[in-house]
């Protein structure tokens, strides 16, 4: 895989939503991420302003009425299971960090419905530390890729893809924010579930998946 390339791929064709600025703060970035989990990201840009208006920190979001927050996300779907998530998340917070996102990997895990992915994806986007992500669309590009064979597209059980992700992270620490978001990008992009574009796909000369798919 050519180095770069998802840096690359950002830069040209990348998808620009409010919560990739700079200036969005690590609990914005956490919520945003627990609000993205099997959600289309334009439905989440829909409603992305009110919602840190009304809920700019985890005390806000641990003192919501428990209706109202349910009625204000459920839009995205799993309406009372991810208002709670969100509250559950942020008395966590609250108690045990003054309300405040840890910056380590393990204090991230144990609040309650972090995983693995918005863990790291919080790491990065939010702190910048140079971590990679693996969510089902990514695990997917790698599995392609290097031809592995999965039995379920779980990031939890696929420590290889998770080590692939983190060996094609780029050198240069500062372009890995635009390279895990590059990835995001071109697994929503090019590299689909369904009917992958693999004939337009850049990589396929080098994708195990994808020069079957054009023979």
């Amino acid at each position: 895989m050519v180095q770069e390339f998802f840096v690359n791929w950002y830069r040209q064709f990348g998808r620009s939503f409010p919560w990739r600025s700079h200036g969005t703060s690590p609990f914005v970035c956490l919520v945003t991420e627990m609000l993205l989990r099997q959600t289309r990201a334009a439905h989440v840009a829909n409603i992305w302003d009110d919602f840190f208006r009304k809920y700019p920190s985890a005390k806000t979001l641990m003192d919501a009425d428990p209706d109202e927050l349910m009625r204000d996300v459920q839009v995205l779907g799993f309406g009372r299971q991810r208002s709670e998530a969100l509250r559950t998340a942020s008395r966590w917070l609250c108690l045990h960090h003054g309300g405040e996102v840890p910056a380590t990997e393990s204090e991230l895990i144990a609040i309650p419905h972090v995983g693995a992915y918005t863990a790291r994806a919080v790491l990065c986007f939010a702190y910048n530390q140079p971590v990679a992500i693996v969510d089902t669309n990514i695990l997917r590009f790698f599995s392609r890729y290097h031809g592995i064979e999965l039995r379920r597209l779980d990031n939890r059980r696929a420590p290889r893809v998770w080590e692939l992700a983190t060996a094609a992270l780029p050198q240069n620490k500062e372009h890995v924010r635009e390279h895990n978001y590059g990835l995001l990008d071109f697994t929503a992009a090019v590299c689909k579930p369904r009917n992958p574009s693999c004939t337009q796909c850049p990589l396929v000369s080098s994708c195990t998946w994808g020069k079957h798919m054009v023979d």
